[in-house]
């Protein structure tokens, strides 16, 4: 059944930009999801860096939103039955972008295989790997070499990024499918998990972080096209790099890093 609110809203949001006025007259709702550090959470600063990103680019476009924060799965599907605006931060897949459009990248990301130092698996190559166990929590998704194999390899997909290193650190996984910045996190005090996992050599792949629309939104077009438009005015200004730089928790993610 279609959600006959968020159908309102969106044409009173296309109206207002056809006079000139990219302000709707009630608030855009968008969706995200937590335990995802740095990036979103309603626990962390902002609700996260990708978060704080997302209200300052439409914000810079004079459009107010409200931004709820739901089990990744179920914010995804509530959005795709038109039950908010938008969702972020996901990355490209064929099944999203059947039904949903993607907004310039929020950011980019580096997809790696971490395993236990005293880890027999040495190379990450899809020859070595067939018969490891994964750990990817419910809601993300994998790119490179295991979305193609995705169907023959064995996953374990618990609620957190934190559980993944949880249960590598058990032995009950292999392999966590994760990137530099999440596994920072993880080494921030008082987790210090860092320094028993070690990247495999073999990359996985470099993706995309985007806010996306569905594509059966009545005004999914006009909606991204605002949401892009204040996102070029921070590249444009430097506030986007100044608002990662500023942000405490990215901050310490990348004091860990660096370190």
């Amino acid at each position: 059944m279609p959600d006959f609110k968020s159908a309102f809203r969106a044409l009173v949001f296309s109206s207002s930009c056809l006079l000139g006025q990219p302000v709707a007259a009630e608030a855009l709702s968008l969706v995200t999801g937590n335990e995802y550090p740095p990036f979103t959470g309603s626990d962390l600063a902002g609700g996260g860096v990708l978060t704080e990103l997302v209200r300052q680019a439409f914000d810079a476009s004079g459009t107010a939103i409200d931004i709820d924060f739901k089990p990744w799965t179920r914010g995804y599907e509530e959005t795709l039955r038109l039950g908010y605006d938008a969702t972020f931060p996901y990355l490209s897949t064929p099944r999203r972008t059947a039904d949903f459009l993607f907004s310039e990248p929020l950011y980019q990301l580096s997809l790696r295989l971490y395993v236990r130092r005293d880890s027999p698996w040495q190379t990450g190559s899809p020859e070595e790997m067939r018969n490891a166990t994964f750990c990817l929590p419910a809601g993300y998704e994998v790119s490179g070499w295991i979305r193609a194999e995705s169907d023959r390899l064995v996953f374990v997909h618990p609620r957190s990024m934190a559980q993944c290193h949880a249960m590598l650190q058990l032995g009950r996984v292999d392999v966590v499918v994760s990137n530099p910045d999440e596994l920072a996190w993880q080494a921030v005090p008082p987790k210090l998990t860092l320094p028993n996992v070690r990247a495999l050599p073999e990359p996985l792949a470099d993706v995309t972080l985007h806010l996306i629309v569905p594509r059966a939104h009545p005004d999914a077009q006009a909606l991204l096209s605002t949401f892009n438009a204040g996102l070029q005015r921070l590249v444009s200004s430097g506030a986007r790099d100044q608002l990662f730089r500023n942000n405490p928790e990215y901050r310490r993610v990348y004091d860990v890093a660096d370190h």
